[in-house]
């Protein structure tokens, strides 16, 4: 929550984002980069042609720049020409980007599967934590509207002890202390008559989940559930007056996504609330017989 970076799609991206940048602005962020990128419009006199997108875009980022000009925080503006993803995750290395907040555009199966979803593809691929944010209108589908851009009192982690929710959970941790939020530390057996040992499991990974919530400060509550991860998470979400969603999501290719997506991504594609992602590196083959623990430490 240091240096945010800020990709920018037009006025519906940014008024989806920029009521969150003001709250985000009160736990203390240093820097924020606003990006706008654009794709030539055509093959011939592509020069020509960029140069006249390229002053557009810094044109429409110095009028969001101004409309940020009283946060705390340093607000800078950047305009590129090229693709979206790569230009994006590049400028978050340029800047030392710590956290990337992007918004979620709804789309289609159809059209994500012939175009894409930028936010989407920013996810899967990026080497730093995302938030992606939902447009404001569908915050109506939470049982009472949140307010725009108010900051969590409750965030919900699902665990489930595999690599990716490994990796993001002292994000979520860290997250949860900077923003004084209380963590709800979610495991769901996918399994609609789960066995005794399944129960046991998931127990062991919540208690070494809140183990770790107590040495940072950070206030939680425990929950298991069973059935569809997905639809129990939602059903959480609504139940308990979550704010935002922390969880951790693995590398995989556009088909496999489209074909079958991973419960992080089926999660982005339903939510009303700002969700925080963290990718998981590749996995690395283990030199011993040890294995790691359910949470790791780092």
């Amino acid at each position: 929550m240091k240096r945010l970076l800020v990709p920018l799609a037009g006025e519906d991206s940014a008024a989806t984002l920029l009521p969150l940048l003001r709250r985000l602005d009160a736990l203390g962020v240093s820097e924020i980069t606003l990006l706008r990128t654009e794709m030539p419009v055509a093959v011939d006199e592509y020069a020509v042609v960029s140069e006249a997108l390229l002053e557009e875009a810094k044109t429409a980022v110095e009028d969001l720049r101004r409309r940020l000009k009283d946060l705390k925080a340093r607000v800078d503006g950047m305009a590129r020409i090229g693709p979206v993803v790569t230009t994006t995750l590049e400028v978050a290395g340029e800047v030392d980007a710590t956290l990337i907040v992007a918004s979620l555009a709804s789309r289609s199966r159809l059209a994500r599967f012939l175009f894409g979803n930028v936010t989407e593809r920013i996810i899967q691929r990026s080497p730093i934590p995302v938030l992606a944010v939902p447009p404001p209108w569908s915050y109506d589908l939470a049982p009472e509207p949140a307010e725009d851009g108010r900051l969590p009192r409750t965030i919900l982690a699902p665990l489930d002890g595999g690599r990716a929710s490994t990796l993001a959970f002292p994000h979520t941790v860290e997250l949860a202390r900077e923003a004084r939020a209380k963590l709800l530390l979610t495991s769901v057996i996918p399994s609609r008559r789960p066995e005794a040992e399944e129960f046991e499991s998931a127990e062991d990974l919540l208690y070494a989940a809140s183990a770790d919530c107590a040495a940072a400060g950070v206030d939680f509550t425990v929950v298991v559930e069973s059935g569809d991860p997905v639809d129990r998470i939602l059903a959480v979400c609504r139940d308990r007056e979550v704010d935002w969603v922390a969880m951790g999501t693995r590398g995989r290719s556009s088909l496999s996504r489209w074909i079958s997506p991973s419960a992080t991504l089926q999660l982005l594609r339903r939510t009303w609330l700002p969700t925080v992602t963290v990718r998981a590196e590749p996995a690395v083959r283990p030199t011993g017989l040890g294995a790691p623990s359910a949470l790791g430490r780092h």
